[in-house]
């Protein structure tokens, strides 16, 4: 359902519309792992050893976190619309910046600041995305969003090759600046606002409206199975090329091709629950779906793990599997989280996406410290306990909150429903 607060110039319902709002949650995606096959190249450049150019991804993702804080609530105050345009503007222009640093110092702040600038955007779209649409056409919605968010994985490291063969590694940076201002421009001629009549945003305010959220049990809830399930995504995520190729012996190029087959299951999963949802199959049965899907092969290979019996084929098989999970379960979870927050729906987007990258780091950093080289267990044991702790959130919290929820909105209609009784036509 549309909301009628919408003024765009692009028709919400449109496929532009959609590709504009996909393309700006990928900022975050390109600028991390277009500059990936070149770090050394970089490090060679500023005159750093290759360890210190990796803090370019590490500063990035502390912005990208720190970003949805701040302009989280000033999208739910100041409109979404003029929060993108400043974003899209911060991530273009600390881009260029970006291409004409000369020493690392330089370099790691204005990717800091790039980061800021995409989690600005990503925060406002999910949150746009609420403003205008409800129920299954809102899941739709999130599940193309989505989709966009799991190509860009798959090609961004192809991408800053061929860009970075033709210019340098300062190349990326150029181009990523000239992608920032496309959107950004189109953003301002083609993006109306869809949310209006805010106020703007006091210190204490935003306090309690993050208070808000944090004590609400459905949107936390939801909020905390978006988290953990990807605190195990990202388990794998970190972990696949120290096991890939330091423990299975696989070439570089095996590993991208592996990686993009893991990759294609998100867009798979949001693809899935797409087409589901616009049949009318409930985000309840979508969710439980997904999250067995997730738990499931994350305990199997868990257990193949300690049984010493998983060959490459059956673990990138099983992930591919679990990413689909994944790829169903996050638009039906975001819009759980921002349904009941309708008026600081960027404060709850702010809250997922804060309380997202820090597991996410969590589960990355315990993998990186427990490999050992010799088994995969430190990517199957946090892989297996985010999952099945998301699992016993929903059921536990979750689908608890809800039905009480729906049991109170029952008792207080016209009728009590009790077990086997109907009520009679008014």
């Amino acid at each position: 359902m549309l909301s009628s607060r919408s003024r765009a110039t692009l028709d919400p319902h449109s496929v532009a519309f959609t590709l504009l709002l996909g393309s700006l949650v990928t900022l975050a995606s390109f600028a991390t792992d277009m500059g990936l096959p070149v770090l050394a190249q970089t490090a060679a450049a500023l005159g750093v050893a290759p360890g210190r150019a990796a803090l370019t991804l590490s500063v990035f993702i502390a912005g990208f976190a720190f970003g949805p804080v701040i302009f989280g609530p000033l999208s739910d105050g100041h409109g979404r619309r003029p929060t993108l345009l400043v974003g899209g503007t911060m991530f273009a222009g600390f881009g260029a910046l970006g291409a004409f640093a000369h020493s690392l110092d330089a370099l790691l702040v204005w990717r800091f600041l790039m980061g800021v600038g995409a989690g600005a955007c990503q925060v406002t779209v999910i949150a746009m995305v609420r403003d205008l649409f409800v129920g299954a056409e809102a899941r739709v919605k999130q599940s193309y969003v989505n989709m966009a968010a799991g190509v860009a994985p798959v090609i961004a490291p192809t991408v800053g090759v061929i860009i970075a063969t033709m210019g340098g590694w300062r190349a990326i940076y150029a181009a990523l600046a000239i992608g920032g201002t496309v959107l950004v421009t189109l953003v301002a001629l083609q993006l109306g606002e869809s949310r209006t009549g805010g106020a703007a945003p006091t210190f204490r305010g935003a306090i309690n409206n993050y208070m808000h959220v944090v004590a609400h049990p459905i949107t936390f809830g939801y909020v905390l199975v978006v988290a953990l399930n990807f605190g195990s995504l990202f388990a794998y995520v970190s972990g696949s090329s120290l096991v890939l190729i330091g423990l299975y012996g696989v070439s570089r190029r095996v590993y991208g091709v592996l990686f993009a087959i893991t990759s294609f299951g998100l867009i798979l999963g949001a693809l899935i629950s797409a087409r589901l949802s616009r049949r009318g199959v409930t985000h309840m049965r979508l969710i439980v779906c997904g999250m067995v899907a997730i738990a499931g092969t994350a305990i199997l290979i868990f257990a193949l793990v300690l049984l010493r019996w998983i060959p490459v084929w059956m673990l990138v098989s099983l992930a591919f599997v679990g990413f689909v999970g994944h790829g169903v379960v996050r638009p039906g979870a975001i819009q759980g989280a921002l349904d009941p927050m309708p008026e600081i729906a960027g404060v709850a987007s702010a809250v997922m996406s804060g309380v997202q990258m820090l597991t996410g780091a969590i589960s990355s950093a315990i993998v990186a410290a427990t490999f050992d080289g010799r088994t995969a267990l430190a990517l199957a044991a946090p892989m297996a306990i985010s999952a099945v702790v998301s699992t016993i959130v929903y059921a536990f919290v979750v689908r608890r909150a809800e039905f009480h929820q729906m049991r109170t909105r029952t008792e207080s209609g016209r009728y009590i429903l009790s077990p086997g009784r109907t009520p009679n036509a008014s």
